[in-house]
């Protein structure tokens, strides 16, 4: 009995360790969750706050976000495209890439800091994420991809290429507008008036029109010779951007203007 209780005492100070131990995890995990949460709420607002324009707050949230969670990589992402928006390089730089160390496969921050890269000249390195991202076949958002790549391309002159893969993007998505416009720019440019006109109505169905849509829709008019539409086109251009540079110079090569 004497030898036993030793072993009795072993086996109770063994039981009260595990439980300490299981109860220090569930409280460590529970902290970890609500610190999760917390970092979740702030990066909803902090993109909340970005899409106002209120880029100081958004900031701000992004900041709290990471103190709470720093590897929540989301926040990163927002606070990389803040930064953008800033044109606060560096700092953009440094957001995305810490974001990308920790999640190398997430779609999103492929596509933001491809984009990020084409605008500043890295063309090379964006297709790279961008082709990343579209060989993810669990993506449900292809056509994001598709049209940052078809703009990459076009911004380095590879026209031919952009529009492969914004013809593919309006597959994905009929009604995608920035590739819709890019589209009947450039048909515009070789010379397929038709088909560039097709896409510009697309386009100008989906709202508002713009300054550049009915720019571009006056110079499809006149090299078609549809005097109809360019007065159609002008008499908006008068009415939306009457101040605009561009306004008046198609006024001044109007016949009988």
């Amino acid at each position: 009995m004497k030898r036993l209780l030793p072993l009795m005492a072993a086996a109770l100070l063994a039981g009260c360790v595990a439980q300490t131990t299981m109860e220090t995890r569930a409280v460590q995990d529970a902290s970890l969750a609500d610190a999760r949460r917390r970092a979740e709420l702030h990066t909803s607002l902090a993109a909340q706050y970005y899409q106002r324009g209120n880029f100081v707050v958004a900031v701000e949230e992004t900041r709290l976000a990471l103190k709470d969670d720093p590897a929540y990589y989301p926040a990163l992402n927002v606070r990389a495209l803040i930064f953008m928006e800033l044109r606060e390089d560096a700092q953009a730089r440094q957001a995305f890439e810490q974001a990308l160390a920790l999640a190398p496969r997430d779609p999103d921050v492929m596509n933001n800091f491809g984009w990020f890269l084409c605008l500043r000249g890295e063309d090379a390195r964006g297709m790279e994420l961008f082709t990343r991202v579209l060989g993810d076949t669990m993506y449900t958002s292809p056509e994001k991809a598709l049209l940052n790549a078809g703009l990459c391309s076009r911004m380095a002159g590879r026209n031919a290429e952009a529009e492969d893969y914004l013809r593919r993007a309006v597959v994905f998505k009929p009604d995608l507008a920035g590739a819709l416009y890019s589209l009947a720019e450039l048909m515009y440019e070789k010379g397929g008036y038709k088909e560039a006109e097709n896409y510009l109505v697309r386009y100008m169905r989906l709202g508002e029109p713009t300054l550049s849509a009915l720019v571009l829709g006056v110079k499809l008019a006149r090299a078609q010779g549809e005097k109809a539409a360019e007065d159609s086109m002008l008499q908006q251009l008068r009415r939306r951007f009457p101040d605009a540079p561009q306004t008046r110079d198609l006024l001044k090569g109007a016949p009988g203007k």
